[in-house]
């Protein structure tokens, strides 16, 4: 289990200890803070990853100010501390404490179940690399979307054949012109030219399957001392270079150390329902929930601003419940609802909400389901209100 705690960071004052549970969910309005926990998130599995695989020494991002300002600049987030800035993570390997603007590693005990994991993260802007013909040859994107481009290019070069998005839409790629398209029904057309919906999906679903995939299908080879030690020195020779930029010596770590394999996939997605219709924003659900129990120790972790998201996850955990009380032909039947792939048991689901304040509560729940009393559903209830309220006004004129 890995937790999080965080205060005076951008908008969050305070977040109290956060359970990230194998599914976590935040949401809140705009601006109040989402994004800025999940980045802090990834960059902190990420760093226990890196840590662990010895892709970095353990002193590097303590000296120098490196984590805020390399770490947590590659999110686009490291103006976002001050002085009383707290961050404290704690993994299965490490972990993690930022106080009075220093970082501080310990490794922690009994680290032996520790699963070495894949870190995606996936920005609310991922329709750009779809909307723009080539976008890999537009310079200055900022990095997490420059290493999605990676990733997605890589899966898009694997495809054979078509990959299944939703709604009986499927992707196809040439590799000989470099051309996605989006096809259904027998007709197709450039993927830059596709519905919007798709165009945000396509990355996500392709990129999450694709690494899901290779990670379970991979065989794992251990390394030699010799071939460890050959790897320590090919890192530090990276490490010590000045002519080359932070960004791209990650780039050119990652490539020595993948030798290495993953043993799990931490996707970390933002606002995965973006120009999504409700029921595609469920099949979509359902499809990275499946991806995730591709591995064991993965882990899927959103941001939102949709009502149906919070909702769907609630009908997961029913259909876990249920499917357990039932015999297998009751079974059947739930799953015609919600595939086995991607039930979810209730404790393996945690809902964050930002409240205007910057503090962060956890969803209550009864009897394993998220409470109905969020935002989302109080929007969604003060729209009826509101009409209620336009009734009354109508009919006191009409008797007036």
């Amino acid at each position: 289990m890995k937790y999080l705690e965080i205060r005076r960071l951008g908008p969050i004052i305070a977040t109290g200890v956060m359970e990230i549970s194998p599914v976590t969910l935040f949401c809140g309005r705009q601006g109040r803070g989402k994004s800025t926990i999940v980045k802090i998130l990834s960059t902190c599995i990420w760093l226990e990853k890196a840590i662990s695989r010895q892709e970095v020494d353990e002193k590097y991002y303590t000296l120098y100010n490196r984590f805020r300002k390399t770490l947590c600049g590659y999110h686009q987030i490291e103006d976002f501390f001050c002085p009383y800035t707290y961050i404290k993570y704690v993994g299965e390997a490490y972990t993690f404490e930022y106080k009075s603007e220093r970082l501080f590693i310990k490794k922690n005990r009994g680290d032996g179940g520790y699963l070495l994991p894949k870190v995606m993260y996936i920005p609310a802007e991922r329709n750009f690399m779809v909307a723009i013909e080539q976008a890999d040859k537009v310079r200055g994107l900022p990095a997490s979307l420059v290493t999605l481009q990676v990733e997605y290019q890589k899966a898009l070069g694997k495809l054979k054949g078509s990959f299944d998005l939703v709604d009986g839409f499927a992707v196809e790629y040439s590799r000989q012109n470099k051309i996605t398209y989006i096809a259904k029904g027998g007709s197709k057309v450039r993927a830059y030219k596709g519905a919007s919906g798709l165009q945000s999906l396509l990355p996500l679903l392709l990129v999450s399957r694709s690494l899901s995939n290779e990670i379970a299908e991979r065989v794992d080879v251990p390394l030699s001392a010799e071939e460890l030690a050959k790897l320590r020195k090919k890192i530090a020779e990276i490490q010590e270079d000045a002519f080359v930029s932070d960004q791209l010596k990650k780039l050119m770590i990652e490539n020595v150390t993948k030798v290495i394999a993953p043993k799990s996939l931490w996707c970390i997605v933002e606002e995965p329902e973006q120009n999504l219709y409700p029921l595609t924003q469920k099949e979509l659900l359902f499809n990275l929930l499946e991806s995730r129990k591709r591995n064991n120790g993965s882990g899927l972790v959103m941001t939102t601003h949709s009502p149906y998201i919070i909702n769907y996850l609630s009908i997961c955990v029913k259909a876990y419940q249920v499917a357990n009380k039932v015999g297998d032909e009751g079974n059947k039947l739930v799953e015609a609802i919600v595939p086995h792939r991607s039930q979810l048991a209730p404790n393996e689901l945690s809902i964050y909400e930002i409240e205007e304040n910057g503090v962060v509560r956890k969803l209550k729940s009864y009897e394993g389901i998220p409470e109905d009393s969020n935002f989302l559903n109080n929007a969604l209830q003060e729209t009826n209100q509101l009409f209620s309220d336009l009734m009354d006004i109508e009919d006191g004129i009409a008797e007036g």
